[in-house]
Parts: structure tokens; C-alpha cells; sequence
């Protein structure tokens, strides 16, 4: 039993930014908008800075009185988090119920010394930890996770530590943000900061912008492309090495701990106990190269509602089976996978090429109507393409059942293959449509705990008589649907 403890000092400060993050928006733009509507008088500007300064020292007792206020302590069986300077608030986790505790240092975090600790429950699915503890010394953090953790676990062995496993090197980092495929995700910022720029720009302008380019749309267009692509390459390179620089995991009995970040640094804690599944993803850019990530699938962890997270970001094939091994033994297997029949290959190319004939089809149409020109059949171009993508859909689906081990392979852009033990798995289902029927094949569909909803491994036209009995062997809850 502890006694009860406070924050590190450094959270009055913390609480105290805090606030004036929730004010800025109620005082600094009226403020601004007082300053231009006076002309910025000298007392419209001594009011302004007395308005700050009071705002800021207000700011500061709140931070205080909160810190003050919040005291946390580990006592029996539970963990308790009191807090609240006029509305008093106690919450109670028990023990046996922490599903992690990670740590994140933030720039604030990182100038003094500190780290903001965030408790999950096996209960979670939120966005937002079950319990926070803004600002723990390092010591007092470590202390805190050994309370915690080694009540579910009594460690009856003198440990030094975890065992770093894997470290993501500065040469993989670059290679891992110039293949990781988040060109889309980047092209998304570009738009939002055209939308911004938009905003400043006045019709007129944009009216003869565009006036002055028309004439030379194809040349603009040549220029503009591959510009967008670049922008868009170099924003992904970024924001991979924002999110893992110094990636390193690390093995502790029954617990494995993931550092990461640039400007935040972030430790997570991953019990081996809550994984359900883990995923190999080889992406279009990474799979000609032999690279690929190794992502798991955890039951009610994870600050992103505990559906996936990331346990290396890039690692060359031939060295996942050692790296799972290692990392999360129950997981490490590569048999040989059973294709599907040939009679699959149709279906996975139709599926591939029709909704992209639907709209090369409207794109033709649309240009003719605005330019009366027929280079939008040039869109039609890509039909081979998207064919060529279901042929590769259908040659790398496969599925095998080892030691008790349900492994599916299938393509989503990049090839990922799936791993989940038998014991895992929450449901599992045959699905056959009428089309599926008249070719004997089906659907084979298996889900296992992640988050507040599940995850499926699919494996699509596969021969109905094999996904039958895949599914009789999985378990007394697998059943037949028909659609």
C-alpha cells in the first residue's frame, strides 16, 4: 500500500498552458480584432497586455490549485486518481484491470525532465486514456509501471531491464517515410493548404491566373503533377520521421515497450497477453524491395481505440519469422499457404476492373461535355492496369491452418498477411452469394477481438467445400450463411 502522491511541479505549468490554450481563442482574437478597430492606441494596447497578463496569472493559480488537488496512489488491489479543485472527483481502476501504461514526453515534458503517464484499461476503446498523470519524473514514472503491471504479474526473477529487440536506424527511418505509401494522406494536406490560400486570394486574381494557363493547360499540367507527387512524397518522408525516429522495441517478460518520436516522445507498453492477431504488410512501393511492417492487433488498447498499432514500422522479409520469434513467439509461423482455385481468377479480375470502367466511363463523358474533346477515353488506358491488380489479388490470396494458427494472405494495394491463433478468434463464418454458388466457391470470415469492435481476416473465393470445412475445424462457432 503507497501513500498518496502529487504530480511533478512542472504540471502547475503544464495545467497552467493548458488553460490559456482553452482561453486563447476567447481573448486573443477579440483582442486582436479591439487592437485594428482602435488603431492601436497606446491604451487600447495597455489594456490588451493587462488583459494578458491577468489571463496568464489566473491561468497560473488554476494550475496550482490543481496540482495541489491531484494526488494518485496504489493501494490493495487498485489504482486511485483523485482530482478537481471545486468538484472533487476520485476514479478507482483495479489492478487486474490495467491493460497499459505509457508514458509520453511532449516538448514541455522534454525540457524538464518529465513525462506524462497514461493509464488503459482492458476496458477501453476510448480515444482518451481511462486515467492521465500530466507530469511523472522518471523515476517516479518506472515506479508507478512496476506497481502496476507487477500486480498481474509477480516477477519472482531479478530483471535489469527490458531487452531492446529492434532499433529502427536512421538510414531504415528514410527508407521507411520514402515507401510508406502515405502519399494519399499527404495530398490531403496539400488540399486543405490550397483551401487556405483560397481564402486570401481574390476571384479576380485566380479568374486571370487561370486566363494566363489555359492555353498551355497540357505543359502546366506535365509541370504541376509530378510538383504535387514530389510535395506529397517529401511531406510522407516527414511526417514518418516526425512519428518514428528512434523507434525501438523492447522485451520484458510478458511486455514489450515501443519508444518513438521526434518532437514527442512516446513509450508504450504492449502485454503480450492482449494481442489478438498480428499483420505483415507489404506495401506497392516496400513488397519489390523485400521490405515490410509488422503491425498487431490488441484488445482494448491503444490511444487510437486499441484497433492496430505499430510494432516496427520496416524490416526486410526474410527477417519478420526471426523478428516474431523474438517479439511474440505465438505468432511466428510461415507455412506454406493453399491458393485458391483457378476458377477464383474471373471474379477477382471483374471485381478489379468494373468499377473502374464505371468511371473511366463518366470521366470520357464529363470531359467531352466540357472541353468536346475525346482524349478523356485516355482514362481507358488504366483498365489493364486495374486488370493487372486483380490478377495479383487473386495469385497472392492464400490461407493455411498451422499448429493451431489461422494465417490469410490477401491484397489491399500491398500484400498483407494475417496470423492469429485459433484460441483468438471470436467468430468465424462461411459467406456464399448466389454468384459464389454457381462456381462453388465462398467467403471464409473469422474476427478477433480489437478495440470496441473487431478485426476480420477474410479470405474471398476460396473452394466452398474448403472454407467449410476450414470453418469446422476453427471451432463449434462457425457457421453457415447464406446470402
Amino acid at each position: 500500500m503507497s501513500s498518496e502522491r502529487h504530480l511533478h511541479p512542472v504540471a502547475m505549468l503544464i495545467g497552467a498552458i493548458g488553460t490559456l490554450r482553452r482561453w486563447i481563442s476567447g481573448l486573443v482574437l477579440p483582442g486582436i480584432v479591439l487592437l485594428m478597430s482602435q488603431g492601436f492606441s497606446l491604451r487600447t494596447v495597455v489594456l490588451f497586455l493587462v488583459a494578458v497578463i491577468v489571463a496568464g496569472s489566473l491561468a497560473a493559480l488554476w494550475g496550482f490549485l490543481s496540482w495541489r488537488a491531484t494526488t494518485y496512489a496504489v493501494t490493495g488491489n487498485s489504482f486511485r486518481l483523485r482530482h478537481g479543485v471545486f468538484q472533487k472527483s476520485e476514479r478507482t481502476i483495479p489492478l487486474d484491470h490495467v491493460q497499459s501504461v505509457d508514458t509520453v514526453q511532449g516538448v514541455i515534458q522534454r525540457l524538464f525532465g518529465v513525462v506524462e503517464v497514461r493509464i488503459e484499461t482492458a476496458g477501453g476503446g476510448s480515444s482518451e486514456p481511462d486515467a492521465s498523470l500530466s507530469a511523472l519524473d522518471l523515476t517516479a514514472a518506472q515506479a508507478l509501471r512496476r506497481e502496476l503491471e507487477g500486480s498481474r504479474e509477480a516477477r519472482t526473477e531479478v530483471t535489469t531491464g527490458p531487452t531492446v529487440l529492434r532499433r529502427l536506424s536512421t538510414r531504415d527511418l528514410l527508407v521507411a517515410g520514402a515507401t510508406s505509401g502515405q502519399i494519399g494522406v499527404a495530398f490531403s494536406i496539400i488540399a486543405v493548404g490550397s483551401q487556405f490560400f483560397d481564402d486570401f486570394l481574390s476571384d479576380a486574381f485566380i479568374r486571370r491566373l487561370i486566363e494566363t494557363l489555359a492555353p498551355n493547360w497540357l505543359m502546366v499540367l506535365l509541370i504541376l503533377v509530378p510538383a504535387g507527387l514530389l510535395l506529397a512524397w517529401l511531406l510522407a518522408i516527414a511526417g514518418t520521421v516526425l512519428a518514428y525516429t528512434g523507434f525501438t522495441l523492447s522485451r520484458e517478460g510478458d511486455f514489450l515497450y515501443i519508444k518513438r518520436g521526434l518532437l514527442e516522445r512516446r513509450e508504450a507498453t504492449i502485454p503480450l497477453a492482449r494481442i489478438q492477431a498480428v499483420r505483415i504488410s507489404e506495401g506497392m512501393l516496400r513488397q519489390p524491395f523485400g521490405l515490410a511492417a509488422v503491425r498487431v492487433e490488441s484488445a482494448g488498447y491503444g490511444e487510437d481505440a486499441g484497433v492496430s498499432t505499430m510494432l516496427f514500422p520496416l524490416l526486410p522479409h526474410e527477417e519478420v519469422q526471426e523478428f516474431l520469434a523474438a517479439a511474440t513467439p505465438e505468432f511466428a509461423v510461415n507455412p506454406a499457404l493453399r491458393p485458391l482455385p483457378r476458377r477464383a481468377l474471373g471474379r477477382y479480375i471483374f471485381r478489379a476492373v468494373s468499377g473502374y470502367l464505371i468511371l473511366a466511363l463518366a470521366a470520357a463523358v464529363a470531359w467531352f461535355l466540357v472541353f468536346g474533346s475525346v482524349l478523356g477515353l485516355l482514362a481507358f488506358l488504366l483498365v489493364p492496369p486495374s486488370a493487372l491488380y486483380g490478377w495479383l489479388s487473386y495469385r497472392d490470396a492464400g490461407w493455411a491452418l498451422e499448429e493451431d494458427r489461422l494465417v490469410v494472405r490477401y491484397r489491399s494495394l500491398g500484400r498483407k498477411t494475417a496470423i492469429a491463433p485459433r484460441r483468438r478468434l471470436q467468430s468465424r463464418e462461411v459467406v456464399r452469394t448466389p454468384f459464389q454458388r454457381r462456381v462453388r466457391l465462398a467467403t471464409f470470415l473469422a474476427e478477433v477481438a480489437s478495440g470496441s469492435g473487431g478485426s476480420a481476416l477474410r479470405v474471398t473465393d476460396l473452394d466452398a467445400g474448403a472454407a467449410e470445412r476450414l470453418a469446422g475445424e476453427l471451432g463449434p462457432r462457425a457457421r453457415l450463411e447464406r446470402v
